[in-house]
């Protein structure tokens, strides 16, 4: 993938309407829901407004930032549960809002890309966003050969889980028409 250019000049109100959803693609990529998505790309953007003179390369602050909200929240409501029913919060299914419908090919990605660690989810989304490995391994604080291997292990796994589906197909649908 090539690399794609900063937006020019101090226009917030563009950069935002440029990358706003690509941010939200981007967490959802990593493993977010919409909502956490939603949610973590509109804390990220708010704190690049305050600091927007001060960002040099907006894009990959936005998702530093960004992805730093979605794990400590994720950290954070892994005990959710247990303090909603200990406060008396407990919301029976019937009140449950299902998640929004999406399209099938995104659904199976996000599918596939949930089925691979969480480094390799990391960096794959990363480099789906258009970052090459040096400017990943910049963002994430690793070795640009670690990222590259990470890179180099999601591509095996996800042919690796893809071959494996396709030869479930093939051999359940053998099976019917036996």
């Amino acid at each position: 993938m090539g690399r794609r250019q900063e937006p020019s000049g101090d226009d917030f109100d563009s950069f935002f309407r440029q990358e706003y959803r690509k941010l939200v693609g981007f967490l959802r990529w990593i493993g977010a829901s919409q909502e956490e998505a939603e949610d973590s790309a509109q804390t990220a953007m708010l704190k690049a407004l305050e600091k927007w003179t001060e960002i040099e390369h907006p894009r990959a602050w936005v998702r530093t930032a960004a992805e730093r909200h979605f794990l400590r929240s994720a950290v954070r409501d892994l005990d959710a549960p247990t303090r909603a029913i200990k406060g008396g919060w407990g919301v029976s299914e019937e009140l449950a809002s299902p998640e929004s419908p999406s399209r099938d090919e995104e659904q199976s990605v996000l599918a596939l890309l949930g089925k691979l660690g969480y480094k390799q989810r990391q960096v794959m989304a990363y480099y789906i966003d258009g970052f090459c490995p040096t400017e990943i391994a910049d963002l994430i604080g690793d070795n640009p050969a670690t990222v590259r291997s990470n890179l180099r292990s999601a591509r095996i796994n996800l042919d690796r889980i893809l071959q494996e589906s396709n030869a479930a197909v093939e051999g359940h649908g053998s099976k019917e028409e036996r």
